[in-house]
């Protein structure tokens, strides 16, 4: 995601995108902190709805579903994920010779943010195994064991966030793959070379095993609906009728926008860190891409979750009798 040069900014304590000025703020970087800003709210909001309600119903009946546990860990992930992400363009920003970002907060960044995919990867395995019927002795394994191996999935995408996401394992890896020893000192390629065949594997041990899960999983899923719908028809022409699919379509738009949301932000998370954004309308929708995924994404979830959209109205509901009261106290 981040090339060498944007890398060791960050270490120094700087963050200043490639072709900006760090002394001033421009209309295009007001607009993109306007945009950071909002999406922050609204991701705040939607992932600390997920959180609370679920915390609440876990006091309440000391109980918490494998969905509901999901969904807390991912809006936890994505809260704190959200705050480092503004945390980073406000100081990059407005104080871009500030020390409050060296490696550490590099390092916790990268943590929350494999952690978040790792949590909508079991999130989408979640509707897999309760969907999907394959008659494998593995899936069935897996699917009648899944709410108790929950736990030891959250265990183990901790583990693994945090192992592709340490100074301890970017020194393993960076002398394991030491590509200087392929070309001169005098090649720029081969200088930055090292740092970016560590940072480029960190990434592919951190994202890949669990986006190629997620995307076996909505394979799964998509099989599974073609394979009811073929079904359905021949059915209907035999006389019968097949159950409402509501399930197998409401777990394929779940996947697909998790899909779409999470490609645009690696595509806009690249581009960002290449350095090649310059201060114009593209870094806006780039800034606007990169907070869409751990907020926006959200809104949709909440949406799709009964529980959380009950909840969610009812707290629009008594923010705007609220907001009346007040303007009416303000006019009497």
């Amino acid at each position: 995601m981040f090339n060498a040069s944007n890398e060791t900014n960050w270490e120094n304590g700087t963050s200043t995108p490639s072709g900006t000025s760090s002394t001033s703020l421009t209309p295009y970087r007001i607009l993109s902190l306007v945009i950071l800003v909002l999406e922050t709210i609204v991701g705040s909001f939607t992932n600390g709805l997920m959180v609370i309600v679920n915390l609440i119903h876990l006091l309440t009946h000391q109980k918490l579903g494998s969905c509901d546990s999901i969904l807390t860990c991912l809006g936890l992930s994505r809260f704190i994920y959200m705050w480092l992400v503004s945390y980073m363009f406000f100081i990059s920003y407005l104080a871009p010779n500030f020390s409050g970002t060296g490696s550490t907060f590099y390092y916790v960044l990268l943590f929350f943010n494999y952690l978040s995919l790792w949590f909508a990867t079991w999130l989408s395995t979640f509707y897999c195994v309760r969907i999907v019927t394959i008659q494998r002795y593995i899936f069935t394994v897996f699917k009648t064991h899944f709410d108790d191996l929950l736990p030891f999935l959250i265990l183990v995408s901790v583990v693994i966030s945090a192992s592709c996401s340490n100074s301890a394992a970017e020194s393993g890896i960076s002398q394991t793959f030491n590509m200087s020893r392929y070309g001169s000192e005098k090649n720029s390629f081969v200088e930055i070379g090292e740092n970016f065949a560590t940072y480029l594997t960190l990434c592919a041990m951190g994202s890949i095993p669990p986006f190629a899960l997620f995307c076996v999983s909505a394979g799964l899923v998509v099989h599974s609906l073609l394979r009811h719908m073929k079904k359905m028809k021949a059915q209907e022409r035999t006389g019968f009728r097949e159950p409402a699919l509501d399930a197998h379509y409401r777990a394929v738009k779940m996947m697909a926008t998790f899909f779409m949301f999470f490609f645009l932000y690696m595509i806009a998370f690249n581009v960002y860190g290449s350095g090649n954004t310059t201060e114009d309308l593209q870094s806006c929708i780039v800034i606007f891409l990169i907070g869409a995924y751990p907020s926006l994404h959200s809104v949709l979830l909440v949406n799709g979750n009964h529980k959380l959209k009950n909840t969610c109205v009812r707290i629009l509901q008594k923010a705007n009798w609220y907001q009346k009261e007040v303007i009416e106290t303000i006019r009497d």
